[in-house]
C-alpha cells in the first residue's frame, strides 16, 4: 500500500482512471499499462486532508484531470490550486488565489477550472485550462450574485454522475439563473427558472430539469424546492415547486439555524428524490416531483442505498426495508445495518469481505483494513487492504 488512507478508511484522491492515491502530504500514481508509477511529496500547502472539493487542502477529481487545492494556517479559504503532470509525477503548475475565493472544476469534457472572488454587488470570474494553468478568460459579472457547485459540494447527491446529466456552476442572482460557457465565460440564462424566495443552497440539473433547494430558514425551517419546466405547460411538461418544514432525521441539529439539517446528505439517493418534510419525507420522481402523485414515508424515516441503486428506508430502532416491497431481503442474512455491496455477490461489513454464492452462502471471507473500491472501467475489479499491501480480485474468464 503505497500511502495509508484516512481515519475513515477512505482517500482524499482515489482516481481509479488515472491509478492515484492521495491523503495527507503523499500522491502516488500506480503503474499501470501506458502509465508510469511515481509517489510524489506534497508541499505542506496542498496536504490531503478535506473530503470537501474546493475546500483549503481537498481535491478535484475528473476522470484524469486533477487539480489540488491548497491552504495555509490562518487563510480564510483556499490559497492557491495547483495541476498534476501525471507523466512525470510533479506539479506542473501552481496559481495563487486572491483570498475568499472559491474554486471549481468543469466536468463533461471541458478542460476548465473555474475561480471566482464574490463581494457585495459582483463576482470576478477567472477561467484557467485545466491541463496548463493559463488563463483563458477573465470577466466581472455585476449584481448580487453567487456560484455554487452543482457537480460536487452544492448538488444534490454525492454518488457519481452519469454521462447523461449534466454538470457544471451555477451563478446565482436573486431574480434568475444562469451557467457560464466554459470557452468564454459568458453568462447563459436560464430561461423561465425564478429563484424561490429565501437563499438558494442546492442546485443541480437532474432527470433534464434544473432543480433547486433553498437552505432551511432560521427557526421556521421552512424550506422551498423549485424544479424549471419544459416547453408550453398545455403539453404537460411544467415546473414543479413544493414548500414545507424541512427535517433531516438522521442528521444533527444545526446550531445556526435550529433545523436537523446536513447539507452533505443526498437528497437525490439511487434514482428517487427525497424531500425531508417533518411531516414525513416525500418520495418522488426527480422530473416529476409533485406533479404527480407523491409517497410519504413515516416521520423518522429516511432513505439510503448500501451501494448498490437499491434504496433502503431506515429509520432509528426499526427494522431496515426496501422502498420497493420485494421478497428478497435487505441484506444477507448475518450482515450489519452498516454492510455494503461492492459488486455483485461481495459485501464488506466493517473489516470483513465476503464473496457469496447465489443463494447467500459464504464461498471466500476475508478481511479489508480500508474501505474497498472498484475501478470504474472494469465493474467486477475490486481493490482492497491487506495490511500493508493491496490486493485486487478480478473475476476469472469463464468462471
Amino acid at each position: 500500500m503505497p500511502v495509508r488512507p484516512g481515519p475513515d478508511g477512505t482517500w482524499v484522491v482515489n482516481s481509479r482512471e488515472a491509478g492515484l492515491l492521495g491523503q495527507g502530504r503523499t500522491l502516488v500514481q500506480r503503474e499501470g499499462p501506458e502509465r508510469p508509477g511515481w509517489r510524489l511529496d506534497l508541499p505542506a500547502e496542498f496536504a490531503l486532508t478535506s473530503q470537501r472539493p474546493g475546500a483549503a487542502h481537498s481535491a478535484l477529481v475528473d476522470g484524469h484531470r486533477v487539480v489540488l487545492v491548497g491552504g495555509r494556517d490562518g487563510r480564510r479559504g483556499p490559497s492557491a490550486i495547483a495541476g498534476l503532470d501525471q507523466q512525470k509525477g510533479g506539479l506542473a503548475w501552481r496559481y495563487a488565489l486572491p483570498e475568499g475565493s472559491q474554486v471549481f472544476l468543469y466536468e463533461n469534457g471541458f478542460g476548465r477550472v473555474l475561480v471566482a472572488r464574490c463581494r457585495p454587488g459582483s463576482c470576478r470570474l477567472t477561467g484557467l485550462d485545466s491541463w496548463s494553468g493559463r488563463r483563458a478568460w477573465e470577466r466581472t459579472v455585476p449584481g448580487n450574485v453567487r456560484v455554487l457547485d452543482g457537480c460536487r459540494a452544492d448538488g444534490f447527491t454525492v454518488e457519481r454522475r452519469s454521462a447523461s446529466d449534466r454538470c457544471w456552476p451555477y451563478l446565482v442572482f436573486p431574480d434568475r439563473i444562469a451557467t457560464l460557457d466554459p470557452d468564454d465565460g459568458r453568462p447563459h440564462e436560464k430561461e423561465g427558472l425564478r429563484p424561490p424566495a429565501g437563499r438558494v443552497d442546492r442546485i443541480t440539473d437532474h432527470s433534464g430539469r434544473t432543480i433547486m433547494a433553498t437552505a432551511p430558514a432560521k427557526g421556521s425551517c421552512r424550506v422551498t424546492v423549485l424544479a424549471d419546466g419544459r416547453g408550453d405547460a398545455a403539453d404537460g411538461d411544467r415546473g414543479w415547486r413544493h414548500t414545507f418544514i424541512w427535517d433531516q432525521p438522521q442528521a444533527p441539529r444545526d446550531p445556526s439555524t435550529g433545523c436537523r439539517w446536513d447539507r452533505s446528505l443526498p437528497l437525490v439517493v439511487g434514482y428517487t428524490l427525497v424531500l425531508p418534510d417533518a411531516g414525513g419525507a416525500l418520495v418522488a420522481h426527480p422530473y416529476f416531483g409533485t406533479l404527480n402523485p407523491t409517497r410519504r414515508l413515516e416521520p423518522g424515516e429516511y432513505v439510503f442505498t448500501n451501494g448498490t441503486m437499491v434504496e433502503i428506508i431506515r429509520a432509528a430502532g426499526r427494522q431496515d426495508r426496501l422502498l420497493e416491497p420485494s421478497d428478497r431481503p435487505v441484506r444477507p442474512d448475518g450482515l450489519t445495518p452498516a454492510a455494503r455491496s461492492l459488486v455483485r455477490h461481495v459485501w464488506q461489513d466493517g473489516r470483513r469481505l465476503l464473496l457469496l454464492d447465489h443463494e447467500n452462502h459464504t464461498l471466500w471471507e476475508g478481511e479489508s483494513s480500508c474501505q474497498a473500491f472498484l475501478r470504474s472501467d472494469h465493474g467486477g475489479v475490486l481493490t482492497y487492504c491487506d495490511g500493508t499491501d493491496l490486493v485486487t480480485l478480478r473475476p476469472v474468464e469463464g468462471d
